[in-house]
């Protein structure tokens, strides 16, 4: 039997929720390419966006690091002003330049919050870790999120008809507001000694490579695949510039970019609903090979001419998105060591990021010769790859198999 949920578990949670309702009030997510291209090329959105997140990538694991090292509760309100900060600076921008600095801070923002929003709730929430409480709580934490992003999609697409400026600057709020819900929220590990410069450079480092260390370990090696091409895939389509030049291969405008982007979301709820009730049942090998096999499935699918079909194609991103978070959030927490954990977690955010720097200019270059068809072919293949590396070391199919280190 697991223990009992207590109060301020219950309270610690309600703030995760709504940390993470707020931090996905993205009233951009289905204009933000619109938007560029009112100033700049595809071409050079892909270039603007490499750049953009090669510096949030070199950002990405040191983040983690310090988070570990100097406390996650500050860097997550650090982080969340920055990104918020970043979307403004955006929001005003007219060319290359504006865009590119602002990207950048976000970027640095979001950097400095992944993996150390994730420890800091996992440590002073403690479920206990035979349970599935966790799981369940990112689960619900993702419904939220959702019915968020849903929301300030719907409302962002309206608004861009009005001022495109303005779905920006409400995006840029709402990440600065998320920082006065958690500003209570402490990290309750004990403080480390203070220590001389040079001396916190070099256990910095240190920190650095046990983080890369720990997935070469076999508990997690067999998911660096998984991460690096699936969840890399997710990140190119949710958050780079893929999703929405799908959209517009499909023919749709940026209203009904919004409308799809917006029902797509309430689907997964629906799924994730689901998820949450038949927890117990779910198999990890499973979910990972159906999830991945979709994905292939719907980028081939993306290279003939299916219109409006090509919604299938989004939600199915989309959902796949969303479905495959709670498994590799419970793998990865519970197969890291405590005092790198938040390392671990930045460590797999920057493999999932590390894709997109390279692709970034390559869609947008490929998009703009109208040969996308090269990149939704070889991805395909590479993601196939990974499913057969991933079943051949997924020797065990357990139900709670991250549990079992």
């Amino acid at each position: 039997m697991s223990q009992a949920i207590t109060d301020k578990q219950r309270r610690l949670s309600r703030k995760y929720l709504v940390f993470k309702f707020l931090t996905n009030l993205w009233f951009i997510s289905a204009i933000w390419l619109y938007f560029y291209r009112i100033f700049i090329t595809d071409q050079q959105v892909g270039i603007l966006d490499g750049l953009a997140f090669a510096i949030g990538l070199i950002a990405e694991v040191p983040s983690g690091a310090l988070a570990d090292r100097f406390g996650r509760g500050r860097m997550v309100k650090l982080g969340q002003a920055l990104a918020g900060s970043g979307l403004l600076i955006q929001a005003f921008g007219s060319s290359f330049l504006p865009f590119f600095v602002g990207q950048s801070i976000m970027l640095i923002g979001f950097s400095l919050v992944s993996g150390a929003d994730e420890a800091l709730f996992f440590e002073n929430i403690n479920f206990d870790r035979a349970s599935l409480h966790w799981r369940k709580l990112v689960t619900r934490c993702s419904q939220a999120a959702l019915v968020g992003l849903l929301t300030a999609t719907l409302i962002g697409g309206r608004l861009y008809f009005i001022n495109p400026r303005i779905p920006w600057i409400l995006s840029g709020l709402a990440m600065i507001s998320s920082v006065f819900i958690i500003w209570s929220v402490k990290d309750n590990r004990p403080k480390r000694q203070a220590k001389k410069f040079l001396a916190e450079i070099k256990g910095h480092l240190i920190d650095i490579k046990a983080g890369f260390v720990q997935f070469r370990s076999p508990k997690l090696f067999l998911y660096v695949p998984i991460i690096i091409i699936v969840q890399g895939l997710f990140y190119t389509a949710g958050w780079g510039i893929l999703r929405l030049i799908l959209l517009d291969r499909f023919n749709f405008d940026p209203f009904w970019s919004s409308v799809v982007i917006a029902t797509s979301s309430l689907i997964t709820v629906g799924i994730l609903t689901l998820m949450y009730k038949y927890a117990e049942r779910m198999s990890e090998r499973r979910v990972l090979i159906l999830i991945s096999i979709c994905a292939v499935v719907s980028l081939l699918l993306s290279i003939a001419n299916i219109g409006r079909w090509g919604y299938i194609v989004i939600l199915a991103l989309y959902a796949g998105e969303h479905v495959l978070s709670p498994f590799m959030s419970e793998v990865l927490n519970n197969r890291s060591e405590e005092n790198r954990r938040a390392t671990v977690l930045s460590v797999a955010t920057f493999f999932r990021m590390l894709p997109y720097v390279g692709l970034a200019p390559i869609i947008g270059y490929l998009n703009t010769h109208n040969s996308l068809e090269y990149f939704l072919i070889s991805w395909s293949l590479l993601m196939c790859i990974a499913i057969v590396f991933y079943f051949l070391l997924k020797k065990n199919d357990d139900i709670i198999s991250m549990v079992r280190k």
